[in-house]
């Protein structure tokens, strides 16, 4: 059996620069984000011929089929056949988190079924290989509105500077912060479940097709991706420049779209605000899913207590640094 783990991630600065729409007709997009320690793991192995079907599949629902093209899991279907593997096999998933919850499920989905695939097959394949391949099935074949960000994310674990160039090239740079620094971080972010899932396609396509006139705001926010980095990689780290940092990006993120945002994500916000949040986000594309803030450590525990009291869930999430890992079980 082929087991693959691949991490979750938040994004924290530049996300809508790395669509296709806005870095090939810019020099590049930018992005600030790190995997946590959630994950999806793929289990893969050979279907025994006791069984009638040829294919079963097992995630948030079941499949048994007989060819690769009548999966209606698509992302499933595309790798098969992108990897030309048309074997008796049997394909399970599991889940840290809810799917549509805004932290790139769809993307750790891809890397990690590749990941496991490629392994199945007895084939080596780099990081950048895989996120460049999962990208390519989402956003070519299946021609999701959607950017890249997720898949390099979920490919290489970390906290990294992500840069898309318009000719398609992708840099990765890890960030070197200190211990003390990374813990100060770490300490600093607090994550509420908001219980909203929504699928992100539907505010991405409206993101999309907005681009062109958001132009000004996204260069804005793709410039806040190295700002960060900065602030995150200084001698002493000062989490009211990073809270300040994502309160004036969570204000440029709401004009990309009109779904991104509601009023009880609002309210969650003012709130948050009210009582120690120094500035944060709603993750992934928006309209549900998870909100992120940053707080000064010594005010955590009143901003959980607040929010919870009006219908949040305080979730603590850990880093992840290790990016998607496959091992084989005999």
């Amino acid at each position: 059996m082929i087991v693959s783990k691949t991490p979750l991630r938040i994004s924290f600065a530049g996300g809508g620069t790395d669509l296709p729409s806005f870095y090939r007709h810019n020099k590049f997009g930018a992005v600030l984000s790190t995997s946590i320690d959630s994950y999806i793991y793929i289990s893969i192995k050979k279907h025994t011929a006791l069984f009638e079907e040829r294919i079963r599949l097992n995630y948030s629902d079941t499949e048994l089929v007989n060819d690769v093209g009548s999966i209606r899991n698509s992302i499933i279907r595309e790798c098969l056949i992108f990897l030309e593997i048309d074997d008796r096999i049997y394909i399970s998933t599991i889940a840290d988190a809810p799917p549509s919850a805004g932290l790139g499920s769809s993307s750790t989905f891809a890397v990690g079924l590749l990941n496991a695939l490629y392994k199945y097959k007895g084939v080596s394949v780099s990081r950048g290989t895989l996120a460049e391949e999962a990208a390519h099935i989402e956003i070519e074949i299946l021609k999701r509105p959607m950017g890249k960000q997720d898949h390099y994310a979920a490919a290489y674990g970390g906290i990294n500077y992500i840069r898309f160039y318009n000719n398609e090239t992708v840099t990765v740079r890890p960030l070197n912060m200190t211990s003390k620094n990374l813990l100060k971080f770490s300490d600093s972010i607090a994550v509420f479940w908001t219980g909203l899932t929504r699928p992100s396609e539907s505010v991405l396509k409206e993101q999309d097709e907005n681009n062109k006139s958001n132009e000004d705001v996204l260069q804005k926010m793709k410039d806040q991706a190295l700002d960060l980095s900065k602030i995150l990689t200084e001698t002493e780290l000062s989490v009211k420049n990073v809270g300040d940092l994502l309160n004036q990006g969570w204000r440029y993120k709401k004009t990309l779209a009109s779904t991104i945002t509601n009023q009880l994500i609002d309210d969650w916000y003012a709130k948050a605000l009210k009582h120690g949040a120094l500035g944060g986000k709603i993750s992934g594309a928006g309209g549900g899913g998870f909100l992120t803030f940053i707080v000064e450590p010594s005010k955590h525990n009143e901003l959980v207590h607040d929010l919870e009291k009006n219908g949040l869930k305080n979730h603590r999430f850990g880093l992840d640094s290790n990016g998607t890992i496959v091992a084989e079980i005999t």
